[in-house]
């Protein structure tokens, strides 16, 4: 059975949650299509192909954790907006 190892050029841009999940779901697909099948055959190079997976899914996770940091440090920035411009009303 051959595999297409290939990603999209768009699903390289992991600049949005969007895109860490359509590269995760492409990830489950390709997986899904190698194991259900009839009789699973072991191929060459298998065990490699799963240290780069494994290495991609926490290079996935770590950028996770960057978007998600980064929409925490926004949320913040626009509440000690809100606050400001509370405080100014407040004293109008």
């Amino acid at each position: 059975m051959k595999t297409d190892n290939s990603l999209p050029e768009n699903s390289l841009n992991f600049s949005s949650r969007e895109s860490l999940l359509k590269a995760n779901a492409e990830l489950i697909e390709n997986l899904q299509k190698r194991i259900n099948v009839k009789r699973f055959r072991t191929q060459e190079g298998d065990s490699i192909r799963l240290g780069y997976i494994r290495a991609l899914m926490q290079a996935l996770k770590v950028q996770n954790e960057i978007l998600k940091d980064t929409e925490i440090d926004e949320l913040k920035q626009e509440i000690d907006e809100m606050k400001e411009l509370i405080k100014c009303k407040s004293q109008v």
